[in-house]
Order: structure tokens, then sequence, then C-alpha cells
């Protein structure tokens, strides 16, 4: 199973420094695009490490005799996860920071005030009608400049969606373009058939960012929690939800 969700992992350089000779077991990790970030010592000579992979951090477990692992939860006799906090350590630190800062680079559209205290990225398709739900329910926030959204186009649901993110990128003022085509029901944008190689380019890399983190669906929205440990929330948020994101509510 382990072996199966690998092979679909996007490769990132590790900074932790692994054994050497890596353990076999541990191979059939890193051989197929995992990333094992940290360890530390479990019960019973056994080594727990922390893996990270499609942007999800998980705990795995490298046996005595170093012929086997299992990923997972591993409990003491008071039912204390052992590896649970030093994968919340990572999940809240080097993860998230990791994480923002590839979202940070990406080709994305500004909504709001960059002055703004909260920032959400979301990955925004022209074509979505939950993307344009979440668009107008974020108003209130957006506008009273508490919160700015950052949209990465891409082009999934429709045979359209690709010429229409392009054609939003495209415009003389992006940021324009998308406000016109979320606020009507009927929105006029045209795809563009024959996009620049620099669209083309952005569009490109917003599809393997959105591969890469094994989401297929929008609106795709992601932004930090009151720990500063970076969430995922796929759909459209209800009420209270939205509160949640833009940090108005505990969790």
């Amino acid at each position: 199973m382990l072996k199966k969700a690998l092979v679909l992992i996007i490769f990132t350089q590790s900074t932790f420094a692994t054994p050497s000779p890596l353990p076999q077991p541990l191979k059939l990790i890193t051989s197929q695009g995992g990333e094992i970030v940290d360890s530390f010592t479990a019960p019973a000579g056994v080594t727990g490490y922390i893996v990270d992979y499609r942007g999800k951090a998980l705990t795995v477990y490298l046996s005595k005799n170093q012929q086997h692992i299992f990923t997972g939860k591993m409990l003491d006799a008071t039912g204390r996860d052992m590896g649970q906090e030093v994968l919340e350590e990572y999940i809240r630190g080097p993860q998230s920071e990791k994480k923002w800062q590839t979202f940070s680079s990406s080709n994305w559209i500004i909504d709001g005030s960059e002055d703004a205290e909260n920032v959400i990225y979301t990955f925004t398709d022209p074509n979505c009608p939950y993307c344009k739900r979440f668009w107008k329910d974020a108003r209130p926030w957006v506008e009273s400049g508490k919160v700015q959204i950052r949209h990465i186009l891409v082009g999934i649901l429709k045979a359209d969606s690709y010429g229409k993110s392009a054609a939003i990128l495209s415009a003389e003022d992006p940021t324009e373009a998308l406000h016109q085509h979320e606020a009507r029901d009927n929105s006029s944008l045209r795809p563009l058939k024959s996009p620049s190689e620099k669209v083309s380019a952005q569009l490109k890399e917003n599809h393997f960012l959105m591969r890469s983190l094994g989401v297929s669906a929008t609106p795709a929205i992601y932004y930090k929690d009151k720990t500063n440990a970076v969430k995922l929330h796929m759909g459209l948020p209800s009420a209270s939800q939205l509160e949640q994101i833009i940090g108005l509510k505990e969790e």
C-alpha cells in the first residue's frame, strides 16, 4: 500500500541527515520520492521517522533489525502516541513554512489588500461554481481589508477552462478580470485559444503544483490556523468553516 502511494510522489531533496548506508526498507521510501525529514527514538530498539510525501506527513517505524517498516501510530501502555509530538512539530514548523513558500512563489492573482492580516491561497477554475460562491462569500472580509485571497488558476473542469484561465492571466489587469468574471452569474469571459508562452508556462506550473499536492478538485483552499500550521479545506466552506479559514473562529 505504501509503495503504491509513493509512486505518485514528486521528489524533493531532503535536508535531513539520513543513516548511511540507508537501511533497505527506508530506500523504498526515498527511491520513490519520499522525503525523510526527522527521526526519533522509539521503544524496543525501534527508530521512528517523519516522512513527507505529497505534502502529507506521517510516521514510519524501522524495526530493530532494520529489515521491516510499518506506518501509523505506535502507542505505549497508556495509549500515548510515541511519534505525535515530533510529527506535530514538523507539521507546524518546517512543513508549513515549505508549503507556504511554495504557494508564495507560485503564479497567483491577488484579491484584496496587500496589507491584509490573513492570506489565503486557493486553486480556482473559472468554470467552478463553488469557486464563484467562495469568492462571493468572502467579499465582506476581503473588502474590509482583513483578508487577501491569492487565486492559483487552473483549467480542469471543462474543455474551455484552460482557455478561460489563460484569458484572465493574459488580461491587462488580471485581478480586475477575475473580479468581473466571478462577480457575474453570466460571465462573458471568452477562452483564449493561443496564450503566450509566459501564460502557458504559468498554467503548466500551477497544474504541476496542484498535482504534487495530490489535489484534483476546486476550490482547494490553503490557510494557516492559530498554531501556524498550513491547513487544506476542500470544496465550498460553510459559514462556520469560512470563519475558521479567515481566522475569526477557533477550530
